[in-house]
């Protein structure tokens, strides 16, 4: 690990190196943590009922929970900018923030390649439906793991050039906000990346459209959506942020796409549930076995069956006064 480069003139770095915990730091991180929590949930709920069931199957189902599980790892990763800035230390080296966010940062970038690779999987099946038909049937595995390989393989890609410039910057102070691991000529490459594979993904899901599952176009759009959003304005907060405010407000803002990006990908199962009936009725089913395995189930209808009772005294007692009243004509 490097030490931070004490000598550095960052304006928030000379602001709150020596602050402490401090409001102005925590609550950006909170609410950013808070959005990812859900995300997390959200998207290992998805991982679950997509092993656990054996109707989800398809190659559409393989590649939603790739997305799914991409996106768990990269929000799993703010957990390290949370308690960066929750302990008072603030600020840790490029280096020790690009080592720690490793496994995000490979995440987020398999993630952009996993949507990607769901759209033209998506527009294969489509345009050539008796092709996709029969690749998956005779090659099921060989392609899903391609796929796979694909993400795999960008994610290192990425990943490596943005450790080689943490290694070239080592002792650059950062708060371990995966934003500023991708500054200067890394957030350029890394853009450009990401732009090149969202307007990709949007070409192939526009041709597909008409027969594309809708809850994957909704996924696909809110995804891609997202990270064009948060990088267009980090870059332009980046490069013309100190036109505009002080640098602490310019930081918060920042945060401003990280939420809705991370937002987006902590629709993934609400999208599924609301617009997939396949993949509503494995959820319900799932809550179903997990309400009854806690026993919550019978104590719901325990507390359902106890508040009729007591809500309603006086037409039980008629009834029971009519019941005895039938015994005694017989």
């Amino acid at each position: 690990m490097s030490a931070v480069n004490a000598s550095s003139d960052d304006a928030i770095y000379l602001a709150y190196r020596f602050a402490g915990p401090s409001a102005d730091l925590i609550v950006p991180a909170a609410v950013l943590y808070a959005v990812a929590a859900v995300g997390i949930v959200s998207n290992a709920t998805v991982l679950v009922v997509t092993v656990k069931s054996g109707f989800l199957r398809g190659s559409a189902n393989f590649l939603m929970s790739m997305l799914c599980m991409f996106e768990l790892i990269h929000q799993t990763g703010h957990t390290f900018f949370l308690v960066v800035v929750i302990s008072g230390t603030n600020f840790v080296s490029l280096l020790t923030a690009g080592l720690f966010m490793a496994p995000m940062i490979f995440a987020l970038n398999c993630g952009l390649m996993a949507i990607f690779c769901a759209a033209f999987d998506r527009l294969l099946a489509v345009a050539a439906t008796h092709l996709h038909k029969e690749i998956y049937l005779r090659f099921k595995y060989a392609y899903l793991l391609a796929h796979l390989f694909v993400c795999t393989l960008y994610g290192a890609f990425t990943l490596n050039y943005v450790l080689v410039y943490a290694f070239e910057n080592a002792g650059n102070p950062t708060t371990g906000v995966v934003a500023e691991t991708l500054l200067g000529s890394v957030g350029y490459k890394f853009f450009a990346g990401a732009v090149i594979l969202s307007l990709c993904s949007i070409c192939f899901s526009q041709e597909t459209n008409t027969r594309l599952v809708r809850s994957l176009v909704i996924i696909l759009s809110i995804s891609i959506g997202g990270y064009l959003f948060s990088l267009a304005l980090y870059q332009l907060l980046y490069a013309f942020g100190h036109l505009f405010g002080s640098p602490i407000q310019i930081w918060q803002l920042s945060f401003i796409g990280g939420v809705l990006l991370n937002a987006g990908a902590a629709a993934n199962a609400p999208v599924l549930y609301f617009n997939s009936t396949e993949y509503r009725r494995v959820f319900k089913k799932e809550w179903r076995a997990l309400t009854e395995s806690f026993g919550m189930k019978n104590a719901v209808q325990n507390i359902t069956a106890t508040q009729v009772r007591s809500t309603n005294p006086n037409k039980i007692h008629s009834r029971q006064q009519m019941k005895s009243i039938q015994i005694n004509r017989h």
